[in-house]
């Protein structure tokens, strides 16, 4: 099989005119440039160069081969340049998946400025409350999920929330305030279906309190209107319910029981090389939750 090599060699030694000056450039013995060229030929089958001591010719069919291989080392360069600007510059469909209130605090208020400085990736986003397979449905990053990813997955931790025991005024009018964990008993507590064991709270001084929820539900935001109607107490990460404490609309509950870091996490499948567009992402994401906590 004809080396892209030897091609190099016969179109440097066409364009120079000697074997001597293509194995001054080559920085290898003129011998070692004879050499490779009888190789190629052997492999065409053909005679491309007339040598004697005294001048270097092509044969008609070596001109004519030469001419090709220039051609051919010509769009070899042109498809390592496209790799090396695909390397470089992010492009494609990029597609994420988020839990709502995680995209909806740290990535959607960013997307505008994220896509105006890498106008050639196409962005899927797509929120959800479930753990994705994220080889079979072609997810690029999982961000913003506080389960760690399953399989052959890179992983990293993006950020350390905690858990927030709330519930309405209303709520805590007509059923009283839970001093501690155990009093959460005699309370309705709204639980996330998705949490395994969904029944059981684990506080940071080791009680654990195993009760009946009055709800479940498998979405966030459903839980969280439901608190803000006094249906119950739910356990929500502080960055959901934060802003909703300070204008007084939940009221925090045990709270000296639950400053447990829990670290929020990103994902994406195992590669040689993390593609342009996933790395300029998480690193985008990252510098906006330095920035903004």
């Amino acid at each position: 099989m004809v080396e892209i090599s030897q091609m190099k060699t016969l179109v440097l030694v066409s364009s120079l005119g000697s074997l001597a000056a293509a194995a001054r450039e080559l920085k290898i013995s003129p011998a070692a440039v004879s050499k490779q060229i009888s190789r190629l030929e052997e492999e065409v089958g053909l005679q491309l160069i007339l040598r004697s001591t005294r001048k270097l010719e092509f044969t008609e069919v070596g001109e004519n081969y030469c001419a090709q291989c220039q051609r051919v080392l010509e769009e070899v360069d042109a498809a390592s340049d496209l790799v090396s600007n695909m390397k470089v510059i992010p492009h494609g469909i990029l597609k994420v998946f988020s839990g709502r209130h995680f995209a909806n605090s740290y990535i959607v208020p960013h997307l505008k400025e994220f896509l105006s400085l890498y106008p050639q990736i196409e962005m899927t986003l797509e929120l959800g409350e479930r753990m994705p397979d994220i080889n079979a449905e072609s997810i690029d990053v999982l961000i913003g999920m506080s389960i760690s990813a399953t399989g052959d997955m890179i992983q990293k931790r993006i950020l350390t929330t905690s858990y927030s025991f709330c519930a309405s005024p209303d709520y805590l009018k007509n059923f009283g305030t839970p001093k501690k964990p155990k009093d959460l008993l005699e309370h309705r507590y709204i639980t996330h279906a998705m949490r395994k064991p969904d029944n059981e709270l684990i506080f940071d001084n080791k009680d654990v309190v195993t009760l009946k929820p009055y709800l479940r539900l498998n979405d966030t935001e459903a839980m969280l209107k439901l608190a803000q109607e006094g249906l119950g107490i739910v356990k929500l990460h502080d960055y959901v319910v934060r802003e909703l404490i300070s204008r007084g609309e939940l009221v925090e509950l045990l709270s000296s029981y639950t400053k447990m870091e829990i670290p929020l996490y990103t994902a994406f499948p195992q590669r040689r090389f993390i593609p342009a567009k996933v790395r300029v992402f998480i690193d985008f994401i990252n510098s906006k939750i330095s920035r903004n906590g």
